[in-house]
């Protein structure tokens, strides 16, 4: 197993790329290194809440019946969001356990003396002798095996909890994999759990069943949290599983902040963690928002197959939903239908990728009057605006009117000069480029861009905006310039805009009327 010093069991790792060539053990203590680390002493947690309590203490070295050495197996994976690569150490090493340590990796399992030990966690390439960021107790018995998850912890001193997971697997299921759900997520609440089989909630900082549940070996299982509440309990997100291994016994760790962005490195997701690895990193399912922008379309429905995406919902209203990652036909009928009425369109949305959100946008006119209104339809436009812009808002601008080309500009003197046009012409059903805005006030001019004219332009109608720092927004142009009279029974007809905001979790749609010249 390796060799010894006085006072101390040394092991050599072999061919494990995150761990050191050799790592000693000092002899159990219970006592916490100097410094003024956090201390976190946690057991191993089996199918109860991982308490704050240490097992009892298991001699160093112990000898069982036959004389052999009692050793136990561990391993760390890292799912701590915001913490950067650390080394972990047994308190009075001078020679990491496991260094540089990053965010979702795992090491590989090495063997280890049974006892009671003392973890310290030190950022990536800090001194043996600097304070620990977080020291935690550890025990382990004999033939254990024990994956010691370093998780986030928002609000205390220290920025990381140890959660250990003892190991104790149900038999193998004939073809599929066993999983655990482990939740590791700093800022998330309790969550009921759709899709497989707990048996309840499953808190902040818990395990589920040792025995662990089944999993599709194929990949495509969907995993859903619920908010915890007892009746119609709305989804908070969902994931869709990779493809596992037969026999394969996998730790489904939940971990980064369920308030940042899916797309973001420390966003809400769950690392895969197999017997013998890391698999991977699954994002979020992609969120849907579907937006009603069809001026002459009552109620609508939404769907993908006999699936309901979106259901009685009226123009300038929002609903979301999630779809594991992939392409769909979504099919426009009246309300009610349960997706089985006239289609008015069948529409592709392309390739929808996890971790991100999308803008499915209901345009065009139920019953166009001439060859230049277009037929009502769907189109899909990804979130993925630029983020970290606290200097002004970022804009891309949509065409949903029933009108050929339009451009955007800012308007001064009822004129839009020629270094205040923002987009390009800008087509039916089709967005611009993202325009960076610098906060303030502004007036907003729709002109006509058919025949692409050399400005300076005179508006078609004008629109107040403000520009607000960070704030990520589609201004979506929607109507119809010469609206019929039974175009939905707006008086006026014409022109609105559809302000989606994209910078908050759920987004809010207002509805702007612009300003005739």
């Amino acid at each position: 197993m390796g060799s010894s010093t006085a006072g101390q069991v040394c092991i050599t790792a072999l061919g494990g790329v995150l761990l050191l060539g050799t790592a000693c053990f000092s002899e159990p203590t219970d006592s916490v290194s100097s410094g003024e680390p956090t201390s976190d002493p946690i057991g191993t947690a089996g199918s109860e809440s991982s308490d704050d309590t240490a097992t009892a203490d298991v001699s160093s070295g112990a000898a069982d019946s036959t004389g052999a050495t009692a050793s136990a197996q561990v391993r760390a994976v890292h799912a701590a969001a915001d913490v950067g690569p650390v080394d972990i150490y047994i308190a009075g090493d001078a020679t990491p356990l496991f260094e540089a340590l990053a965010y979702a990796d795992a090491t590989e399992w090495i063997d280890v003396p049974v006892g009671s030990w003392t973890v310290e966690f030190r950022p990536a390439g800090a001194p043996a002798q600097s304070p620990p960021v977080h020291t935690a107790s550890l025990s382990l018995d004999d033939g254990e095996r024990v994956t010691a998850i370093a998780s986030a912890v928002i609000g205390p001193a220290s920025p990381v909890r140890m959660l250990a997971v003892r190991e104790e697997w149900g038999a193998p299921l004939a073809g599929r994999a066993r999983a655990r759900l482990v939740h590791a997520g700093p800022d998330a609440p309790t969550f009921g759990v759709d899709g497989v089989e707990l048996d309840g909630p499953l808190e902040r900082f818990e395990v589920s069943d040792a025995e662990g549940f089944g999993l599709d070996t194929a990949g495509g299982q969907r995993v859903v949290l619920l908010e915890d509440v007892p009746v119609d309990a709305p989804t908070v997100t969902s994931f869709t599983t990779p493809p596992v291994g037969e026999g394969d016994e996998v730790l489904l760790i939940a971990a980064g902040e369920l308030n940042a962005l899916a797309r973001e490195p420390d966003g809400f997701s769950i690392i895969a963690v197999g017997r013998d690895g890391a698999l991977g990193v699954v994002r979020q399912d992609p969120q849907l928002f579907v937006l009603h922008g069809s001026r002459d379309a009552g109620g609508l429905e939404l769907c993908t197959g006999d699936t309901e995406l979106a259901a009685n919902f009226t123009y300038g209203e929002i609903q979301s939903t999630r779809v594991s990652p992939g392409t769909y036909d979504v099919s426009l009928h009246n309300y009610p239908s349960g997706c089985g009425g006239e289609v008015f369109n069948t529409n592709s949305t392309g390739a929808l990728e996890a971790g991100e959100r999308y803008l499915l946008l209901v345009t065009g006119e139920i019953a166009p009057e001439d060859a230049g209104e277009a037929s009502i339809q769907v189109t899909t436009f990804d979130d993925a605006f630029t983020l970290g812009d606290d200097s002004g808002a970022r804009v891309r601008f949509v065409h949903g009117a029933s009108y050929s080309q339009i451009y955007v500009g800012a308007v001064i003197d009822d004129t839009i000069v020629a270094e205040n046009v923002l987009t390009e012409p800008i087509g039916w059903s089709v967005e611009s480029g993202e325009v960076a805005v610098p906060a303030g006030a502004y007036v907003l001019g729709i002109a006509d861009a058919v025949g692409k004219p050399e400005p300076p332009y005179a508006p078609i109608v004008t629109v107040p905006y403000e520009a607000v720092g960070a704030a990520r927004q589609w201004a979506i142009v929607a109507g119809d310039p010469s609206p019929e009279a039974n175009d939905g029974g707006f008086d006026g007809g014409f022109l609105q805009v559809l302000a989606v905001d994209t910078t908050t979790p759920q987004w809010g749609v207002a509805i702007v009327d612009v300003v005739l010249p």
